[in-house]
């Protein structure tokens, strides 16, 4: 949680990039509060959080709402700019995009098998009964949404033997990685500002004169132990530069490992120190355009159906009330009445407006731009992978940070946490296989399913390249293993052989059958 300090302008000069006078543009334009001992990082990503969420308006004046602080907010006082109000429609582009990229990452059919060799049978199997048991699937979807403002930290425990996952927002993390890995976490520190009677509500013992100040709730992870620190007041480490805060012995445990369980993942590509880039940074203003946009196109419609009534020479109206569909005018001969509507086609162009607002943000984001309306027939998966080309540039990108830089390491860590003496983990069927770190890999399916007509091609490419002999029949089984579902290709592959033979024996049965009894040979 954020103090309710105000706001007041960021300063450039502590090393950090002309980013400064962007945060402080939209924390001034929609009235944010950002808490005064927040670092730039800590401002960035909670401006960014707001976007993605949709809130980043929700200080503003209702939309409807255009005069204010007249004693009642009437039109008595002073009229609230547009810009000022909250827009009716908030069309979130930047949750959509997100969205997309993320489902085309770890979502319904897209999520990929991990593989140890052919030689580690039981770490494969071993890895997909975790991936299954721990539902590491949602694990990893929650993970790339969350990390798309900027990173998202995963942290292994082991609970009763099972292995579970917690998916952090990084706002509030402090890193140390090691200088001579940097990928590597050797120290992790999570600082939370947090309300006094939100404290209280979670079983801490609070005082009632401090229920509405502000505490700092701490823990910290290192290489052998998870530390959970007793709620302290902010101002006690600000007076004391000496001050240290007191471990909370009962939520504090030591884990053992050897080594921080913890995977840091950077979003997308970027030069920045511990964050990837955003997503959807690069859109924030036409995102805000299309949301306005929509709200006065809502706003002209409404206007249109109960237009505003003009009268001219209304002297004869005098004393008389003006009721809709109920009232009947009588004017003389110099008098006139008429509706004051908005144009037709006024109301088209802000549609091709706010249309042509929304594919340029799809094209800088690389979002789907595809139209189902206009897709007039069925389309082959590589069709359609030519025509989300962009979306699917982003989303490789993507199975780069959270597929080989993060659920990777995560199956690494899984497998160093089960070699761990004097852990007991549940593993299923069969035990890992020793070392095998360096041979695990991720296999991705593709990215649209194929059509019956594509599905019988690579049947047929496949079976000339096996009676070519240019293709193994265990390479073929690992490119249509995710197809059908198979996970263990060794075993499948045992089971074509024994197949096989046993058609072979009864071929052979029946040929002897027919030889013996002077009939001609049956196969």
């Amino acid at each position: 949680m954020h103090s309710s300090t105000h706001y007041s302008p960021l300063k450039n000069g502590d090393g950090a990039s002309s980013d400064y006078s962007v945060i402080d543009r939209y924390a001034m334009r929609f009235k944010i509060v950002l808490d005064k001992d927040w670092s730039f990082r800590e401002k960035k990503l909670f401006i960014l959080k707001k976007f993605l969420e949709g809130s980043i308006y929700d200080n503003l004046s209702p939309f409807h709402v255009e005069f204010g602080g007249g004693g009642g907010g009437g039109e008595g006082g002073s009229y609230i700019k547009l810009c000022e109000r909250r827009p009716s429609v908030i069309y979130n582009i930047n949750k959509i995009i997100v969205d997309e990229s993320s489902t085309m990452l770890f979502g319904l059919d897209h999520f990929p098998t991990i593989r140890c060799g052919k030689d580690h049978e039981n770490t494969t199997q071993f890895l997909q009964y975790v991936t299954r048991k721990s539902k590491l699937r949602r694990v990893m979807l929650e993970a790339a949404k969350t990390g798309s403002v900027g990173s998202v930290c995963v942290i292994i425990k082991v609970l009763n033997k099972n292995f579970y996952f917690e998916v952090i927002e990084t706002k509030n993390l402090k890193p140390t990685f090691d200088r001579m890995n940097p990928d590597k976490l050797l120290g992790l520190i999570e600082k939370r500002k947090v309300d006094g009677s939100t404290l209280r509500s979670h079983k801490y013992i609070i005082k009632d004169d401090d229920l509405n100040k502000f505490f700092y709730l701490v823990r910290e992870w290192n290489v052998n132990q998870e530390i959970y620190y007793v709620p302290y007041l902010c101002e006690d480490e600000k007076d004391n530069e000496s001050f240290e805060p007191q471990i909370d012995s009962e939520k504090s445990e030591n884990h053992d490992f050897g080594f921080l369980p913890a995977i840091w993942i950077k979003n997308l590509p970027s030069s920045q120190n511990i964050d990837g880039a955003c997503t959807f940074e690069s859109i924030l203003d036409i995102g805000i355009e299309i949301d306005y946009q929509e709200s006065q196109l809502g706003r002209l419609f409404k206007y249109n159906s109960d237009p505003t009534l003009v009268i001219k020479n209304p002297s004869t109206m005098q004393g008389s009330q003006l009721i809709k569909s109920l009232t009947v005018l009588n004017l003389d001969e110099k008098g006139d009445a008429y509706y004051a509507e908005m144009a037709g086609k006024a109301c088209s162009e802000v549609m091709s407006y706010i249309d042509k607002l929304r594919q340029f943000a799809l094209e800088v984001a690389r979002g789907n731009r595809t139209s189902p309306d206009k897709v007039t027939m069925a389309q082959s998966g590589k069709a359609i992978q030519m025509l989300n080309s962009a979306l699917i540039g982003l989303v490789n990108e993507m199975r780069i940070t959270y597929g080989d830089d993060g659920l990777l390491s995560i199956y690494q860590m899984i497998l160093d946490i089960s070699k761990s003496s004097g852990i007991e983990i549940d593993f299923g069927d069969v035990a890992p296989d020793a070392d095998c770190g360096s041979h695990l890999t991720l296999d991705w399916p593709d990215w649209y399913p194929k059509s019956s007509q594509e599905e019988l091609q690579e049947q047929q490419a496949l079976s000339g390249y096996i009676n070519a002999g240019l293709l193994s029949k265990e390479t073929a089984l690992n490119v249509i293993a995710d197809e059908y579902n198979i996970l263990d290709t060794n075993k499948e592959l045992k089971l074509i052989e024994k197949q096989s033979n046993e058609d072979h024996n009864k071929q052979m049965s029946i040929k002897q059958a027919g030889n013996a009894g002077g009939k001609p040979d049956k196969v």
